[in-house]
């Protein structure tokens, strides 16, 4: 972490900064005290960010008017703000322990997270010298490093001629979404205690399935944009709310900043649709009252989209 940080401090003084913002996720807020004894113990006044970091996408704009600049830390830039920095945060791993790795397919697609995509490429040259034939590729422009997938973007897939994909990294959210993107068999590999899998995507697509077919019940819609600039897809929402409309479907669209349950609750509707970030339908959906449904899958229940097309919400 104090080597990370002192990267950080050149930058800095290039721009002769006196007030440091700091916005972290969750996972990394137990070292807020060390991250802001290691600034102000260097002469910058620091503000720490209460609001939520889910993602590259979710930057704190209210913070930024009262600082010189904000560091938002754990993920690779998707958005070109000024005064915005973004601290990386990586896991080191050792690729010797893909010695081991056995899987039945001689041609792989590689794929990671931030925290694991920065060392994809020797990853690579380990695979290639022991036979396989490795694909390694870049996404989309919210797409920092060749193999990244975020929650919103599996564009690295795209076009993939790869047999079968290998993720590297722990969880199973973003290797449920390159199987469900691809078609293709998906492999999860941790290199920190070599667990594996083969991922599968039943049990996901049931639960996703049920809960269209429960909001098929209902009448009355609420669509969420959410004001994060990075997130914020209006348009979308607006196309969504006019078709609804000219089926049948009452459909009102709700513009607010954090997509929570209690933001939610005393409103009338039935069922929710959400265009800000795709995880809190996949994620939270527990937590909300009425089903929460993505644009996708709201397509499907107004009759837009035949029930085999489920493909997950993409911010592209």
């Amino acid at each position: 972490m104090r080597e990370m940080l002192e990267r950080i401090i050149p930058e800095l003084e290039k721009r002769n900064v006196k007030r440091v913002g700091i916005q972290i996720p969750d996972g990394l807020k137990y070292r807020i005290n060390q991250i802001v004894d290691f600034f102000e113990g260097r002469g910058y006044e620091t503000i720490v960010s209460g609001s939520s970091c889910y993602g590259a996408c979710d930057v704190d704009l209210d913070l930024l008017k009262e600082v010189d600049v904000l560091l938002h830390f754990a993920h690779t830039p998707i958005l070109n703000i000024d005064r915005v920095i973004y601290v990386p945060y990586i896991v080191n791993y050792c690729v010797e322990v893909f010695k081991n790795l056995k899987v039945e397919e001689r041609s792989l697609a590689l794929i990671s997270t931030a925290q694991y995509a920065w060392k994809l490429h020797k990853v690579k040259e380990f695979l290639e010298e022991k036979g396989y034939e490795v694909e390694l590729k870049r996404g989309s422009g919210r797409i920092a490093m060749p193999g990244q997938v975020l929650g919103c973007n599996y564009t690295v897939l795209r076009d993939s001629k790869a047999e079968a994909v290998l993720f590297v990294g722990d969880g199973l959210f973003h290797p449920i979404g390159a199987k469900i993107y691809t078609g293709k068999k998906v492999y999860r590999f941790n290199p920190l205690n070599c667990d594996f899998e083969v991922v599968e995507v039943e049990g996901f697509v049931e639960r996703r399935y049920m809960m269209i077919s429960k909001a098929m019940e209902g009448e009355n819609c609420g669509i969420i944009v959410s004001r994060k600039v990075g997130q914020r897809r209006m348009g979308l929402a607006l196309r969504l709310k006019r078709k609804a409309r000219e089926l049948g479907r009452y459909a009102d669209i709700i513009y607010l900043d954090d997509v929570t349950p209690q933001k939610l609750e005393n409103f009338p509707y039935d069922f929710l649709v959400n265009t800000a970030c795709p995880r809190i339908s996949y994620d939270d959906f527990k937590l909300f009252k009425v089903p929460i449904l993505t644009p996708q899958e709201f397509e499907i229940l107004l009759g837009l989209r035949d029930w085999k097309d489920y493909e997950m919400d993409e911010i592209l």
